[in-house]
Protein backbone atom coordinates (compact mmCIF):
# COMPACT_ATOMS: atom_id res chain seq x y z
CA UNK A 1 0.00 0.00 0.00
CA UNK A 2 2.34 2.48 1.01
CA UNK A 3 4.69 1.66 -2.28
CA UNK A 4 1.43 2.33 -4.49
CA UNK A 5 1.02 5.52 -2.34
CA UNK A 6 4.52 6.53 -3.45
CA UNK A 7 4.42 5.81 -6.82
CA UNK A 8 0.79 7.87 -6.96
CA UNK A 9 2.13 10.70 -5.53
CA UNK A 10 5.05 10.79 -8.38
CA UNK A 11 2.54 10.19 -11.13
CA UNK A 12 0.89 13.71 -11.21
CA UNK A 13 4.22 15.52 -11.63
CA UNK A 14 5.29 12.67 -13.71
CA UNK A 15 2.07 13.18 -16.31
CA UNK A 16 2.71 16.79 -16.33
CA UNK A 17 6.10 16.44 -17.59
CA UNK A 18 5.65 14.25 -19.99
CA UNK A 19 2.71 14.96 -21.50
CA UNK A 20 4.01 18.72 -22.30
CA UNK A 21 7.62 17.23 -23.98
CA UNK A 22 5.34 14.94 -26.09
CA UNK A 23 3.54 17.77 -27.06
CA UNK A 24 6.44 19.25 -27.82
CA UNK A 25 7.98 16.81 -30.06
CA UNK A 26 4.73 16.40 -32.13
CA UNK A 27 5.62 19.85 -32.78
CA UNK A 28 8.82 19.75 -33.69
CA UNK A 29 7.60 16.89 -36.20
CA UNK A 30 4.66 18.74 -37.59
CA UNK A 31 7.15 22.10 -38.20
CA UNK A 32 9.69 19.45 -39.97
CA UNK A 33 6.87 18.88 -42.60
CA UNK A 34 7.83 20.48 -46.12
CA UNK A 35 4.54 22.33 -46.11
CA UNK A 36 5.21 24.15 -42.49
CA UNK A 37 8.21 26.40 -44.62
CA UNK A 38 8.52 27.94 -47.30
CA UNK A 39 10.88 25.95 -50.72
CA UNK A 40 13.53 28.24 -49.96
CA UNK A 41 13.60 27.74 -46.48
CA UNK A 42 15.35 24.76 -44.71
CA UNK A 43 14.63 24.17 -40.99
CA UNK A 44 17.18 22.03 -38.60
CA UNK A 45 16.09 19.37 -36.18
CA UNK A 46 17.06 22.14 -33.50
CA UNK A 47 14.95 24.92 -34.75
CA UNK A 48 11.96 23.25 -34.75
CA UNK A 49 12.51 21.84 -31.44
CA UNK A 50 13.02 25.36 -30.22
CA UNK A 51 10.33 27.01 -31.70
CA UNK A 52 7.86 23.92 -30.64
CA UNK A 53 9.63 24.33 -27.21
CA UNK A 54 8.97 28.15 -27.26
CA UNK A 55 5.47 27.96 -28.66
CA UNK A 56 4.23 25.32 -26.04
CA UNK A 57 5.84 26.95 -23.31
CA UNK A 58 4.32 30.34 -24.49
CA UNK A 59 7.34 32.38 -24.47
CA UNK A 60 8.35 34.01 -27.71
CA UNK A 61 11.60 33.57 -28.43
CA UNK A 62 12.60 32.33 -31.76
CA UNK A 63 15.49 31.28 -34.49
CA UNK A 64 13.14 31.66 -36.75
CA UNK A 65 11.10 34.69 -38.12
CA UNK A 66 7.28 33.44 -38.25
CA UNK A 67 6.27 35.41 -40.39
CA UNK A 68 8.78 34.44 -43.26
CA UNK A 69 10.06 30.96 -42.51
CA UNK A 70 6.55 29.47 -41.86
CA UNK A 71 4.21 29.01 -44.34
CA UNK A 72 0.33 29.74 -43.43
CA UNK A 73 -0.01 25.93 -42.36
CA UNK A 74 3.51 26.55 -40.50
CA UNK A 75 1.87 29.65 -38.38
CA UNK A 76 -1.19 27.60 -37.90
CA UNK A 77 0.92 24.54 -36.14
CA UNK A 78 2.27 27.41 -33.94
CA UNK A 79 -1.07 28.81 -33.19
CA UNK A 80 -2.45 25.35 -32.07
CA UNK A 81 0.54 24.72 -29.83
CA UNK A 82 0.11 28.13 -28.85
CA UNK A 83 -3.03 27.18 -27.59
CA UNK A 84 -2.59 23.98 -26.39
CA UNK A 85 0.59 24.85 -24.12
CA UNK A 86 -1.47 27.69 -22.94
CA UNK A 87 -5.39 26.64 -21.97
CA UNK A 88 -4.46 22.91 -22.23
CA UNK A 89 -1.44 24.04 -19.47
CA UNK A 90 -3.79 25.98 -17.31
CA UNK A 91 -6.95 23.34 -17.23
CA UNK A 92 -4.27 20.61 -16.82
CA UNK A 93 -2.59 22.15 -14.16
CA UNK A 94 -5.91 23.13 -11.82
CA UNK A 95 -7.23 19.51 -12.55
CA UNK A 96 -4.03 18.02 -11.42
CA UNK A 97 -4.00 20.42 -8.15
CA UNK A 98 -7.93 19.05 -7.91
CA UNK A 99 -6.46 15.66 -8.31
CA UNK A 100 -3.87 15.57 -6.20
CA UNK A 101 -6.29 17.15 -3.32
CA UNK A 102 -7.73 13.82 -2.77
CA UNK A 103 -4.95 11.84 -1.80
CA UNK A 104 -4.09 14.79 1.10
CA UNK A 105 -6.27 16.20 4.15
CA UNK A 106 -8.95 18.35 3.48
CA UNK A 107 -7.04 21.05 5.26
CA UNK A 108 -4.26 20.43 2.72
CA UNK A 109 -6.42 20.30 0.16
CA UNK A 110 -7.53 23.65 1.07
CA UNK A 111 -3.55 25.03 0.76
CA UNK A 112 -3.33 23.48 -2.51
CA UNK A 113 -6.61 25.12 -4.10
CA UNK A 114 -5.31 28.54 -2.48
CA UNK A 115 -2.12 28.15 -3.77
CA UNK A 116 -3.64 27.73 -7.68
CA UNK A 117 -6.12 30.59 -6.47
CA UNK A 118 -8.84 28.32 -7.93
CA UNK A 119 -11.05 27.34 -4.69
CA UNK A 120 -13.35 29.81 -5.76
CA UNK A 121 -13.69 29.10 -9.38
CA UNK A 122 -13.88 25.27 -7.98
CA UNK A 123 -17.26 26.18 -5.91
CA UNK A 124 -18.80 27.44 -8.57
CA UNK A 125 -17.51 24.54 -11.20
CA UNK A 126 -19.33 22.15 -8.85
CA UNK A 127 -22.60 24.11 -10.06
CA UNK A 128 -22.00 24.40 -13.71
CA UNK A 129 -23.44 21.62 -15.96
CA UNK A 130 -23.91 17.83 -14.66
CA UNK A 131 -20.45 16.98 -15.38
CA UNK A 132 -17.84 15.93 -12.56
CA UNK A 133 -16.79 19.57 -10.62
CA UNK A 134 -12.88 18.75 -12.20
CA UNK A 135 -14.03 18.32 -15.70
CA UNK A 136 -16.18 21.59 -14.54
CA UNK A 137 -13.36 23.61 -13.61
CA UNK A 138 -11.36 22.60 -17.02
CA UNK A 139 -14.27 23.38 -19.31
CA UNK A 140 -15.05 26.57 -17.73
CA UNK A 141 -11.52 27.42 -18.17
CA UNK A 142 -11.51 26.69 -21.85
CA UNK A 143 -15.04 28.45 -22.86
CA UNK A 144 -13.70 31.39 -20.90
CA UNK A 145 -10.25 31.30 -22.68
CA UNK A 146 -12.11 31.10 -26.36
CA UNK A 147 -15.00 33.56 -25.30
CA UNK A 148 -12.07 35.90 -24.36
CA UNK A 149 -9.76 35.48 -27.61
CA UNK A 150 -13.08 35.46 -29.82
CA UNK A 151 -13.89 38.96 -28.61
CA UNK A 152 -9.78 40.15 -28.99
CA UNK A 153 -9.71 38.44 -32.09
CA UNK A 154 -13.50 40.33 -33.63
CA UNK A 155 -11.92 43.81 -32.01
CA UNK A 156 -8.63 43.89 -33.85
CA UNK A 157 -10.27 42.33 -36.98
CA UNK A 158 -12.48 45.88 -36.57
CA UNK A 159 -10.18 48.40 -36.73
CA UNK A 160 -6.92 46.56 -38.85
CA UNK A 161 -9.82 45.65 -41.75
CA UNK A 162 -9.31 49.31 -42.44
CA UNK A 163 -5.68 49.09 -43.88
CA UNK A 164 -5.54 45.02 -44.33
CA UNK A 165 -7.96 43.20 -46.85
CA UNK A 166 -10.84 41.51 -44.72
CA UNK A 167 -9.49 37.78 -45.01
CA UNK A 168 -5.46 38.34 -44.26
CA UNK A 169 -7.04 41.25 -41.21
CA UNK A 170 -9.24 38.36 -39.92
CA UNK A 171 -5.89 35.65 -39.51
CA UNK A 172 -3.78 38.63 -38.15
CA UNK A 173 -6.24 39.11 -35.97
CA UNK A 174 -7.02 36.01 -34.31
CA UNK A 175 -3.17 35.07 -34.58
CA UNK A 176 -2.66 38.17 -32.51
CA UNK A 177 -5.46 37.54 -29.95
CA UNK A 178 -4.19 34.00 -29.07
CA UNK A 179 -0.69 35.25 -28.80
CA UNK A 180 -1.99 38.41 -26.38
CA UNK A 181 -4.13 36.43 -24.50
CA UNK A 182 -1.82 33.43 -23.97
CA UNK A 183 1.08 35.74 -23.06
CA UNK A 184 3.17 33.85 -25.98
CA UNK A 185 5.08 36.75 -28.09
CA UNK A 186 4.56 35.64 -30.98
CA UNK A 187 3.87 37.97 -33.82
CA UNK A 188 3.15 37.94 -37.56
CA UNK A 189 4.72 41.49 -38.21
CA UNK A 190 8.68 41.48 -37.38
CA UNK A 191 10.38 40.51 -41.07
CA UNK A 192 6.88 41.30 -42.98
CA UNK A 193 8.42 44.93 -44.10
CA UNK A 194 5.88 46.69 -42.49
CA UNK A 195 5.83 48.21 -38.94
CA UNK A 196 5.81 46.91 -35.84
CA UNK A 197 1.57 46.12 -35.66
CA UNK A 198 1.41 47.14 -39.38
CA UNK A 199 1.52 50.84 -38.08
CA UNK A 200 -0.33 50.54 -35.81
CA UNK A 201 2.14 50.20 -32.62
CA UNK A 202 1.26 54.11 -31.16
CA UNK A 203 -2.29 53.02 -32.05
CA UNK A 204 -4.19 53.32 -28.52
CA UNK A 205 -7.33 51.47 -30.00
CA UNK A 206 -4.58 48.30 -30.89
CA UNK A 207 -2.88 48.71 -27.57
CA UNK A 208 -5.09 48.73 -25.33
CA UNK A 209 -7.22 45.57 -26.79
CA UNK A 210 -3.62 43.73 -27.30
CA UNK A 211 -2.98 45.14 -23.74
CA UNK A 212 -6.14 43.96 -22.00
CA UNK A 213 -5.72 40.28 -23.37
CA UNK A 214 -2.05 40.27 -21.58
CA UNK A 215 -3.45 41.53 -18.67
CA UNK A 216 -5.85 39.22 -18.17
CA UNK A 217 -4.08 35.96 -19.65
CA UNK A 218 -1.61 37.19 -17.06
CA UNK A 219 -4.04 37.15 -14.33
CA UNK A 220 -5.83 34.30 -15.00
CA UNK A 221 -9.29 32.78 -14.93
CA UNK A 222 -9.78 32.27 -11.29
CA UNK A 223 -8.41 35.88 -10.64
CA UNK A 224 -11.23 37.07 -13.39
CA UNK A 225 -13.51 34.91 -11.66
CA UNK A 226 -12.89 36.50 -8.45
CA UNK A 227 -13.13 39.79 -9.42
CA UNK A 228 -16.64 39.22 -11.38
CA UNK A 229 -17.47 37.46 -8.93
CA UNK A 230 -16.97 40.50 -6.44
CA UNK A 231 -20.20 42.78 -7.23
CA UNK A 232 -22.21 40.45 -5.61
CA UNK A 233 -20.31 38.94 -2.56
CA UNK A 234 -18.08 41.49 -1.79
CA UNK A 235 -15.52 39.66 -1.44
CA UNK A 236 -11.66 38.96 -3.01
CA UNK A 237 -9.37 35.83 -2.17
CA UNK A 238 -6.10 36.69 -0.76
CA UNK A 239 -4.47 35.28 -3.85
CA UNK A 240 -6.47 38.36 -6.16
CA UNK A 241 -5.75 41.03 -3.60
CA UNK A 242 -1.85 40.36 -3.81
CA UNK A 243 -1.96 39.98 -7.65
CA UNK A 244 -4.17 43.00 -8.25
CA UNK A 245 -2.08 44.82 -6.22
CA UNK A 246 1.25 44.00 -7.18
CA UNK A 247 0.51 44.10 -10.59
CA UNK A 248 -0.50 47.39 -10.31
CA UNK A 249 2.63 48.72 -8.12
CA UNK A 250 4.82 46.76 -11.07
CA UNK A 251 2.97 48.84 -13.75
CA UNK A 252 3.59 52.20 -11.94
CA UNK A 253 6.98 51.58 -11.15
CA UNK A 254 7.85 50.42 -14.33
CA UNK A 255 6.70 53.67 -15.97
CA UNK A 256 8.30 55.76 -14.04
CA UNK A 257 11.73 53.74 -15.05
CA UNK A 258 10.57 54.37 -18.92
CA UNK A 259 9.77 57.79 -18.12
CA UNK A 260 13.00 58.36 -16.82
CA UNK A 261 14.87 56.72 -19.87
CA UNK A 262 15.95 60.16 -21.86
CA UNK A 263 17.49 57.68 -24.47
CA UNK A 264 14.03 56.54 -25.48
CA UNK A 265 12.00 59.52 -25.75
CA UNK A 266 14.83 61.76 -27.54
CA UNK A 267 15.84 59.07 -30.11
CA UNK A 268 13.71 56.23 -29.90
CA UNK A 269 10.33 57.74 -29.71
CA UNK A 270 11.20 61.25 -30.95
CA UNK A 271 8.74 61.04 -34.15
CA UNK A 272 5.35 60.44 -31.45
CA UNK A 273 3.71 62.16 -29.66
CA UNK A 274 3.51 62.95 -25.95
CA UNK A 275 0.56 60.32 -25.43
CA UNK A 276 1.59 57.88 -28.42
CA UNK A 277 4.63 57.95 -25.89
CA UNK A 278 3.06 56.81 -22.89
CA UNK A 279 0.80 54.64 -24.87
CA UNK A 280 3.60 52.63 -25.98
CA UNK A 281 5.84 52.55 -22.64
CA UNK A 282 2.43 51.44 -20.79
CA UNK A 283 2.02 48.42 -23.28
CA UNK A 284 5.54 47.58 -23.24
CA UNK A 285 5.67 47.24 -19.05
CA UNK A 286 2.86 44.99 -19.77
CA UNK A 287 3.92 42.80 -21.83
CA UNK A 288 7.68 42.90 -20.20
CA UNK A 289 6.07 40.81 -17.32
CA UNK A 290 4.73 38.03 -19.49
CA UNK A 291 4.09 38.75 -22.64
CA UNK A 292 7.02 39.60 -24.90
CA UNK A 293 5.30 41.07 -27.71
CA UNK A 294 7.55 43.93 -29.06
CA UNK A 295 6.90 46.95 -30.29
CA UNK A 296 10.22 48.98 -29.46
CA UNK A 297 13.92 48.02 -30.11
CA UNK A 298 15.08 46.55 -26.64
CA UNK A 299 18.73 47.11 -28.02
CA UNK A 300 17.99 50.86 -27.78
CA UNK A 301 16.66 51.31 -24.46
CA UNK A 302 19.35 52.43 -21.60
CA UNK A 303 20.51 49.89 -19.50
CA UNK A 304 18.29 50.88 -16.39
CA UNK A 305 14.91 50.53 -18.69
CA UNK A 306 16.46 46.91 -19.89
CA UNK A 307 17.10 46.00 -16.14
CA UNK A 308 13.90 46.60 -14.92
CA UNK A 309 12.12 44.71 -17.87
CA UNK A 310 14.52 41.80 -16.91
CA UNK A 311 13.09 42.13 -13.38
CA UNK A 312 9.79 42.24 -14.26
CA UNK A 313 10.31 39.48 -16.10
CA UNK A 314 11.59 37.66 -13.42
CA UNK A 315 8.83 38.49 -11.55
CA UNK A 316 6.55 37.18 -13.95
CA UNK A 317 2.34 37.06 -13.74
CA UNK A 318 -0.35 35.10 -11.60
CA UNK A 319 0.39 31.55 -10.71
CA UNK A 320 -2.66 29.20 -12.63
CA UNK A 321 -2.25 31.43 -15.89
CA UNK A 322 -0.59 32.29 -19.31
CA UNK A 323 2.20 33.78 -17.37
CA UNK A 324 5.54 32.54 -16.47
CA UNK A 325 8.10 33.44 -13.59
CA UNK A 326 8.11 33.29 -10.41
CA UNK A 327 4.84 34.58 -10.09
CA UNK A 328 3.40 37.92 -8.35
CA UNK A 329 1.78 35.68 -5.34
CA UNK A 330 5.10 33.70 -4.74
CA UNK A 331 6.67 37.70 -4.82
CA UNK A 332 4.42 39.16 -2.58
CA UNK A 333 4.45 36.26 -0.10
CA UNK A 334 8.15 36.73 0.66
CA UNK A 335 7.28 40.51 1.03
CA UNK A 336 4.45 39.95 3.75
CA UNK A 337 6.74 37.46 5.32
CA UNK A 338 9.73 40.37 5.00
CA UNK A 339 7.67 42.84 6.60
CA UNK A 340 6.37 40.57 9.59
CA UNK A 341 9.98 39.07 10.10
CA UNK A 342 10.66 43.04 10.40
CA UNK A 343 8.36 43.90 13.12
CA UNK A 344 10.40 41.36 15.14
CA UNK A 345 8.93 39.03 17.97
CA UNK A 346 6.62 36.11 16.78
CA UNK A 347 4.44 38.13 14.32
CA UNK A 348 2.45 36.29 11.53
CA UNK A 349 2.86 37.22 8.35
CA UNK A 350 -0.14 38.81 7.64
CA UNK A 351 -2.16 40.65 4.63
CA UNK A 352 -5.58 41.95 4.21
CA UNK A 353 -6.82 40.54 7.30
CA UNK A 354 -5.53 37.03 6.74
CA UNK A 355 -2.88 35.18 7.56
CA UNK A 356 -0.55 33.50 5.24
CA UNK A 357 0.25 30.07 6.63
CA UNK A 358 3.56 28.81 7.35
CA UNK A 359 3.37 26.21 4.50
CA UNK A 360 3.12 28.91 1.81
CA UNK A 361 5.97 30.74 3.24
CA UNK A 362 8.01 27.70 2.51
CA UNK A 363 7.24 27.10 -0.67
CA UNK A 364 6.97 30.49 -1.81
CA UNK A 365 10.75 30.58 -0.89
CA UNK A 366 11.86 26.87 -2.66
CA UNK A 367 10.25 28.56 -5.57
CA UNK A 368 12.49 31.36 -5.36
CA UNK A 369 15.18 29.85 -4.24
CA UNK A 370 15.21 27.40 -7.12
CA UNK A 371 14.20 29.61 -9.47
CA UNK A 372 17.46 31.91 -8.63
CA UNK A 373 19.91 29.43 -8.67
CA UNK A 374 18.69 28.10 -12.07
CA UNK A 375 18.95 31.33 -13.57
CA UNK A 376 22.17 32.10 -12.58
CA UNK A 377 23.36 28.69 -13.27
CA UNK A 378 22.06 28.28 -16.91
CA UNK A 379 23.31 32.49 -17.51
CA UNK A 380 26.80 30.76 -16.24
CA UNK A 381 26.78 27.90 -18.51
CA UNK A 382 25.93 30.17 -21.47
CA UNK A 383 28.49 32.46 -21.22
CA UNK A 384 30.81 29.57 -21.53
CA UNK A 385 29.32 28.26 -24.58
CA UNK A 386 28.23 31.53 -25.99
CA UNK A 387 30.46 34.60 -26.01
CA UNK A 388 28.88 38.00 -25.85
CA UNK A 389 27.92 40.22 -23.32
CA UNK A 390 26.85 38.79 -20.12
CA UNK A 391 23.88 41.31 -19.49
CA UNK A 392 22.56 40.27 -22.64
CA UNK A 393 22.98 36.92 -22.26
CA UNK A 394 21.12 36.91 -18.79
CA UNK A 395 18.15 39.16 -20.37
CA UNK A 396 18.24 35.62 -22.50
CA UNK A 397 17.46 33.17 -19.69
CA UNK A 398 15.12 35.05 -17.49
CA UNK A 399 12.92 35.64 -20.69
CA UNK A 400 12.91 31.99 -21.36
CA UNK A 401 12.81 31.30 -18.06
CA UNK A 402 10.15 33.45 -17.46
CA UNK A 403 8.14 32.42 -20.81
CA UNK A 404 8.21 35.93 -21.29
CA UNK A 405 9.77 36.30 -24.88
CA UNK A 406 11.88 39.84 -24.65
CA UNK A 407 15.09 39.70 -25.76
CA UNK A 408 18.24 41.79 -26.86
CA UNK A 409 18.69 40.47 -30.28
CA UNK A 410 21.03 37.21 -29.47
CA UNK A 411 18.50 34.31 -29.76
CA UNK A 412 19.53 33.92 -33.30
CA UNK A 413 23.06 34.04 -32.73
CA UNK A 414 22.78 30.86 -30.34
CA UNK A 415 24.65 28.37 -31.42
CA UNK A 416 23.16 24.26 -30.93
CA UNK A 417 24.29 23.99 -27.87
CA UNK A 418 23.04 27.82 -26.47
CA UNK A 419 19.80 26.71 -28.37
CA UNK A 420 19.14 23.79 -26.36
CA UNK A 421 19.73 25.56 -23.22
CA UNK A 422 17.53 27.92 -23.46
CA UNK A 423 14.44 25.51 -25.24
CA UNK A 424 15.51 23.60 -21.42
CA UNK A 425 15.13 26.35 -19.86
CA UNK A 426 11.93 27.54 -21.22
CA UNK A 427 10.85 23.77 -20.43
CA UNK A 428 11.83 24.37 -16.81
CA UNK A 429 10.22 27.89 -16.48
CA UNK A 430 6.87 26.42 -17.79
CA UNK A 431 6.68 23.21 -15.63
CA UNK A 432 9.51 23.45 -12.96
CA UNK A 433 7.57 25.81 -10.10
CA UNK A 434 4.13 23.73 -10.61
CA UNK A 435 6.49 20.93 -9.82
CA UNK A 436 7.78 22.09 -6.89
CA UNK A 437 4.64 22.81 -5.51
CA UNK A 438 3.18 19.54 -6.66
CA UNK A 439 6.16 17.86 -4.46
CA UNK A 440 6.00 20.15 -1.46
CA UNK A 441 1.89 19.40 -1.50
CA UNK A 442 2.38 15.58 -1.41
CA UNK A 443 4.85 15.27 1.02
CA UNK A 444 5.51 12.47 3.34
CA UNK A 445 3.04 12.08 6.20
CA UNK A 446 4.59 14.17 9.19
CA UNK A 447 7.29 12.04 11.06
CA UNK A 448 6.90 11.37 14.78
CA UNK A 449 10.49 12.22 15.18
CA UNK A 450 12.18 15.62 15.32
CA UNK A 451 15.96 17.06 15.65
CA UNK A 452 16.56 19.87 18.06
CA UNK A 453 16.77 23.02 16.69
CA UNK A 454 19.94 25.38 16.33
CA UNK A 455 20.26 28.83 15.48
CA UNK A 456 22.19 29.83 12.58
CA UNK A 457 23.83 32.79 12.08
CA UNK A 458 22.19 35.25 9.16
CA UNK A 459 22.95 38.73 8.02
Amino acid sequence: METRKRRSRLHSAQVLIIGFAGIILLGTLLLKLPAASPADVSISWIEALFTATSAVTVTGLGVLTTATDLTRFGQLIILMLLQVGGVGFIAFSVLLFRLVGRRVTLNERFMIQQSLGAERLASFSRNWGRLGSAANLALYVLVVTLAIEGVGTLLLWLRWRSELPDGEALWLALFHAVSSYCNAGFDLFTGSGRAPVFGFSADYYTLLVMALLIIMGGVGVAVLYDVGSYFRNRMLALNTRITLLLSGALLIVGLAVMLLDRQLYEVTLASYTAGEQLAVSIFTVISARTAGLTILPLDNLSQSTQLMLLFWMFIGGAPASMAGGVTSSTVGVLIISAIATAKGGDNEAVAFGRSVPRETLNKAVAIMTVSTLLVAGVTMLMSLIHHGDIFALGFEVVSAFANAGYSLGITSELNEWGQALIAFTMFWGRLGPLTIVIALAQRERARLLHFPEEPVILG
